[in-house]
């Protein structure tokens, strides 16, 4: 009797476990763009249709030298080409995986040059967040490891 209390236990509480693990992911991480040092912080968050997402949330420099605002040039969208990246979705459409303990099947759009790449995110630390951006294969691809922050750092 002890033993089919545990399993059906196990079985109820699992989900709630992976509930737990998937949204762990949910916060603000602080981002520093590797190639022109840029620092944003960009909240990830679940959609109403419980895929995870990403948008920047606040940037240190939002205007150029000349105090106009910097806008995302290279975008496809045209409205993103003349107005602040702030509240522009970068992350999309993310699944979490338990098996792998990942979200993939998501995309990763890079201001720095205006495209769109598949990606997948896991933690290599407690606050350390993967971002892996491909093409194909993730062997094909680019890494950049963003911090979370607590809620108490979010700008």
């Amino acid at each position: 009797m002890k033993n089919n209390f545990l399993i059906l236990l196990s079985f109820l509480l699992f989900p709630l476990f992976a509930w737990s693990q998937a949204d762990k992911i949910c916060g603000f991480y602080y981002v520093v763009e590797p190639e022109t040092k840029e620092e944003s912080q960009v909240e990830i968050f679940k959609n109403d249709h419980g895929k995870y997402c990403g948008k920047i949330v606040w940037m240190k420099n939002p205007t150029d030298k000349n105090g106009k605002v910097k806008c995302d040039i290279k975008n496809p969208d045209e409205y993103w080409r003349t107005h602040s990246p702030i509240g522009m979705l970068i992350l999309k459409d993310f699944v979490y995986d338990s098996k792998n303990n990942e979200w993939n099947s998501g995309t990763v759009y890079n201001p720095g040059n205006g495209k769109t790449y598949k990606c997948k995110l896991t933690f290599s630390a407690a606050d350390k967040l993967k971002v892996r951006g491909y093409i194909g294969v993730p062997a094909l691809g680019q890494t950049e490891y963003w911090t979370k922050e607590d809620a108490s750092r979010a700008h």
